[in-house]
């Protein structure tokens, strides 16, 4: 143990040397020279060969020199304090280059190096609604956490291969959809994923619009209420899951003759337009309107957008039935299971999966 922890100590003095050596030569090659003995004894050891060196015993002599001359009975209980530091050196050392292997992987992988909660360390400079989970507290649960940490690193290495293939947004499509300007032959797809109470979503699709995207592909729309352990609704947006439910819901039931479908044309007014009271409509579904304000607020739209009352109560059954779960449920699996994105918006068009908010400026 004391060999190896010395080679990891040293090996870090190495890095210093070339700044020692301007103010004292002599300690510089002192340190050069006993990382080259700890390297020599370090190789044997983790080739499962006896060292054959003294180095273990030196660097043991040198700690305790004096305190044998002074205090012999400290020797023994030093000895083992010493091999004890020495386990915790390796072990933290160890731990380090995981901690460090997982991050720079995630990072790679998902654009944060933190999968738990991507915003909490994100180095994309891409705004996103990130999709959290549920933290597990070391010191409440320190297996479940140590297993948890190992499960999102293979995840991680899993998802690598992301990374370098061509994405078909054609295999991602739900089956229950609909296009933002109708399905042509003529124009390639786009999978369009978010949340009905992202505000970055809100951006996303106002930029979308603005630059002609779905003039380019037929965009097919996968709503993703984001789930979360934290809040009461059991979502990061309290209203967002209704909103799907509703959306998904006129997915099934159409709107015959309608130019634009009516999930589009929800989507349209979640994003663009305003409640009854004048207020923008995103912002009042998040915190202004209750669970029953929210719904009157919708069957109010539907009825706008050309439902008849009829049409509206059957919607009301179509959204919290077995049918529309599912579908919902087929989103989740897909996003977590297939696309593995910690992002919401995400994208995925022309080749590529697009992470994160769609600006003005993104090729497409």
């Amino acid at each position: 143990m004391i060999c190896i922890a010395a080679f990891i100590v040293l090996g870090i003095c190495v890095l210093t040397v070339p700044i020692i050596r301007l103010f004292n030569k002599k300690l510089a090659n002192n340190i050069m020279r006993l990382f080259k003995r700890s390297m020599h004894c370090f190789s044997r050891h983790v080739t499962f060969r006896a060292c054959d060196t003294s180095f273990q015993d030196d660097v043991k002599n040198t700690l305790l020199r004096k305190t044998v001359l002074k205090h012999p009975k400290w020797t023994r209980p030093l000895e083992i304090l010493i091999e004890i530091a020495s386990l915790a050196i390796i072990v933290l050392t160890i731990w380090s280059l995981l901690v460090g292997a997982k991050a720079l992987v995630s990072l790679y992988v998902y654009g944060t190096c933190n999968p738990t909660t991507p915003s909490a360390c994100s180095l994309d400079s891409t705004e996103a609604c990130s999709i959290d989970e549920a933290p597990i507290v070391f010191t409440e649960d320190p297996i479940g956490w140590t297993g948890n940490w190992f499960k999102q690193f293979g995840e991680a290495i899993a998802a690598i291969p992301t990374r370098a293939k061509r994405w078909e947004a054609s295999d991602y499509v739900p089956n229950i959809t609909s296009y933002s300007a109708g399905k042509k032959d003529s124009r390639p797809v786009a999978v369009d994923i978010f949340d009905p109470g992202c505000v970055v979503c809100q951006r996303s699709y106002k930029a979308q619009k603005k630059a002609g995207f779905d003039k380019k592909y037929n965009v097919a729309l996968m709503v993703y209420p984001i789930k979360s352990a934290t809040e009461s609704s059991g979502y990061k947006y309290p209203n967002s899951y209704m909103v799907a439910s509703y959306i998904v819901a006129t997915e099934i039931k159409t709107l015959k003759d309608a130019k634009t479908p009516a999930a589009w044309q929800i989507v349209d007014r979640m994003f663009t337009g305003k409640t009854s009271n004048e207020k923008e409509a995103i912002k009042e579904f998040d915190m202004g309107l209750s669970h029953d304000e929210a719904k009157k607020e919708l069957r109010k739209w539907l009825k706008e957008i050309g439902y008849s009352d009829k049409e509206v109560k059957e919607l009301d059954k179509l959204a919290k039935s077995k049918q529309v779960k599912d579908a919902i449920q087929a989103n989740y699996d897909t996003v977590e299971n297939e696309i593995k994105t910690k992002k919401i918006p995400t994208m995925i068009f022309n080749g590529t999966r697009h992470d994160g908010e769609f600006t003005i400026e993104t090729k497409f």
